[in-house]
């Protein structure tokens, strides 16, 4: 029996019976946890509201076989302003369901746990308009776990910074305008294609392109300030969602829910 006191995030939640919780768990030494909260959903539970999803909160756990259980908590942040709306709520489940599918267990996760608890803030206090909240988690999410795309330069000319240009959503390059349109040709035509069928691409300017590399290196608690002409939002909103569903190969019902509210 193992004791051990740590911050968590409460990313995902499930029933068990009548008043007890399965919680899964981000935290920054341990990766993913699972944790059983015994007692927590009745009303005289003293858990009750660290025990929420969205909550972050010290915990006090036992570890029992290959279970931890809930032994005292403390609340850090409710994230309260995210429950008084359906649209913030919305994103937010999307939010944690993507970080509960690409945190690890038993590892160090202090940069994801820091982009959601920052991202969680910004929805919550709604620090910049929605979308440009979830672009932004979307790409940065998907570079910090391992699938960060190559922006430095066209991969076949080198230019830094075309006008325009295009990102190969499955393998993460860019290719210029220009190289694009000769796709066809022998120097190219395996970058963006397999027997003959298109590979997914999205077009993007080069304000798109420099934001990109903005929120990729940014320090996390600063990758949402950026500036970007509100014509080009667009273009940022569709190559962040493409990208990080085709990296990650699935789709989130908590998604589709949300963009059925906008």
């Amino acid at each position: 029996m193992t004791d051990f006191k740590v911050n968590a995030l409460i990313i995902k939640e499930s029933e068990s019976g009548e008043y007890d919780k399965v919680l899964t768990v981000l935290t920054e030494k341990f990766g993913k946890l699972f944790v059983v909260g015994k007692g927590v959903k009745s009303v005289r539970s003293r858990h009750m509201a660290t025990t929420q999803l969205f909550s972050y909160a010290s915990f006090n756990l036992r570890k029992k076989g290959n279970y931890y259980y809930i032994t005292d908590s403390d609340l850090i942040e409710g994230y309260y302003g995210i429950r008084n709306d359906m649209l913030r709520l919305s994103l937010a489940s999307f939010v944690c369901d993507v970080a509960c599918e690409v945190a690890k267990e038993g590892v160090e996760e202090r940069d994801l746990l820091k982009l959601t608890l920052n991202t969680l803030y910004a929805i919550s206090k709604e620090l910049r308009p929605l979308e440009i909240i979830r672009s932004a988690f979307e790409l940065r999410v998907a570079s910090d776990s391992g699938f960060m795309p190559d922006l430095t330069a066209c991969r076949v000319c080198g230019d830094e910074l075309p006008d325009m240009s295009c990102l190969d959503i499955m393998d993460g390059t860019i290719i210029c305008d220009k190289c694009r349109k000769n796709a066809f040709s022998a120097i190219v035509k395996d970058a963006f294609y397999e027997t003959g069928t298109p590979r997914p691409i999205s077009i993007i300017s080069s304000s798109v392109l420099a934001t990109m590399k903005y929120i990729i290196s940014a320090r996390s608690e600063r990758f949402l300030a950026f500036s970007l002409d509100e014509k080009e939002h667009q273009m940022l909103f569709d190559v962040c969602e493409k990208y990080l569903l085709n990296q990650l190969e699935r789709g989130f019902y908590s998604l589709d829910f949300y963009k059925s509210l906008t």
